[in-house]
């Protein structure tokens, strides 16, 4: 991926990560109280968007890359967002190493809120070369 594609993601993802945190929070006060993590703390949350949207740097390449190295950086990328979001989360203390459920919970939602961006992400790219596709289909049809 170029540069430019980079910080497209970057942009695009960044309101969807950021919206995805905030109902991972909400879920997490559920679970284990109202006041686990409080919610007026969002300047933590936005340093935490900020912080995991950087990570798609982890895709620049300047050549294509394959279908095994996407998957390689994928992962990457996924253990880079947990180590972000828990060093974060260890920091403004809303979460205790010394408690493993809660870190677990953490990570869970963490993982969950990244699957629901990549499906977003994949799914705007299919529709996009799906539109691009049926453009050229018209185009060189005649």
């Amino acid at each position: 991926m170029g540069i430019k594609e980079i910080a497209g993601r970057m942009l695009s993802s960044f309101f969807v990560i950021f919206s995805g945190s905030v109902l991972a929070m909400y879920a997490f006060n559920l679970i284990f109280g109202d006041d686990t993590i409080p919610l007026h703390n969002i300047t933590a949350l936005l340093v935490m968007t900020v912080l995991g949207s950087l990570a798609f740097f982890i895709f620049y390449s300047r050549k294509e890359l394959g279908r095994r190295q996407m998957f390689i950086r994928f992962g990457v990328h996924l253990l880079a967002i947990i180590g972000i979001m828990l060093s974060v989360a260890f920091y403004v203390e809303w979460v205790v190493l010394g408690e493993p459920v809660t870190v677990a919970v953490f990570v869970g939602l963490v993982a969950a809120v990244y699957v629901m961006v990549t499906a977003i992400e994949v799914y705007r790219s299919k529709k996009l070369a799906d539109k691009l596709t049926m453009k050229l289909r018209e185009r060189y049809k005649g």
